[in-house]
């Protein structure tokens, strides 16, 4: 009995083999795309609920939440989320660092750069603090070279021609704020405490920093390092403007409320409608349709 002999397989099957698989991984990468952007969104979304019940139990502590960034001037001032270290489980660098109601970000310099910071220990990276989704280099080069966040406070629903100090822009958190909980007359749950914001160079949006208002580089304010505002022009969610809430994520961006609920206000929203979210006690009715 003649032992069987296979066939190899010639050029055109070769390559209509191959042609199948090309399209069966055509198919398949669609789907895993669409996967990880959900579970992208999803670890986001863990972040900011993780973060609100930060501030809330920074509030339960303090009887108040963090200020925006705290200070006399417009100097280098830990921000709100360099006071959260030791609620998200960051102590020992809440310690190092020495970050306390009666110090400043790098002594309070005019313009704080990692170099000025002990140890550089502004640069560490915080997971807490960064959307997956976002490709933001972990280091701020646009920063003073600070370690990057893709989370901002939410400062209010007003804007302002020139910063002015101490201005109370009507949210729960900008410099020196004190707000409690009682202060919240909209409600927790119409009202936002952080937002996303990425790092893109092409449209000049630069993320924020986790550790403190870095101070004044030229006749500029740092505020946009942990704080921006919502209005009905130029800071709509995905928006032109530098300093604009924005993300990876379709359709829009997450948002941490008062209440510790994250939710999506959609970039096809009424940024006019959607800026009464950022207020604390204006009295304004938003539709729940954003």
């Amino acid at each position: 009995m003649r032992p069987h002999k296979t066939r190899g397989f010639t050029l055109i099957e070769l390559l209509v083999v191959i042609a199948i698989i090309a399209v069966l991984i055509g198919l398949l990468l669609p789907a895993v795309q669409k996967v990880r952007a959900a579970a992208a969104r999803i670890s986001c979304s863990n972040n900011l609920k993780q973060t609100a019940l930060a501030l809330h139990a920074f509030a339960g502590d303090n009887e108040r939440f963090p200020s925006a960034f705290a200070g006399p001037d417009f100097n280098g001032s830990w921000s709100w989320s360099a006071h959260l270290l030791p609620y998200i489980e960051q102590d020992n660098l809440f310690k190092q660092l020495g970050v306390s109601a009666n110090t400043r970000f790098g002594g309070g310099l005019v313009l704080v750069n990692a170099t000025d910071v002990p140890g550089s220990l502004s640069q560490v990276k915080i997971k807490t603090f960064l959307c997956p989704a976002d490709s933001a280099p972990e280091i701020n080069p646009q920063r003073q070279n600070h370690a990057t966040s893709n989370y901002r406070a939410v400062c209010g629903p007003y804007t302002l021609p020139t910063i002015q100090m101490n201005f109370d822009f009507g949210g729960i958190m900008y410099q020196n704020s004190r707000t409690r909980i009682t202060d919240i007359t909209d409600g927790t749950s119409n009202t936002l405490l952080v937002g996303e914001c990425i790092f893109d160079v092409s449209t000049q949006k630069r993320a924020a920093i986790w550790a403190g208002m870095s101070g004044q580089p030229s006749a500029i304010v740092q505020t946009s390092d942990t704080m921006w505002w919502l209005d009905a022009d130029t800071s709509r969610v995905n928006g032109s403007a530098a300093q604009a809430f924005s993300s990876r994520h379709s359709g829009g961006a997450q948002f941490g409320f008062a209440d510790g609920s994250v939710r999506l206000l959609r970039d096809s929203s009424d940024p006019a409608q959607l800026r009464w979210l950022a207020g604390r006690a204006d009295g304004m009715v938003v539709s729940t349709d954003y």
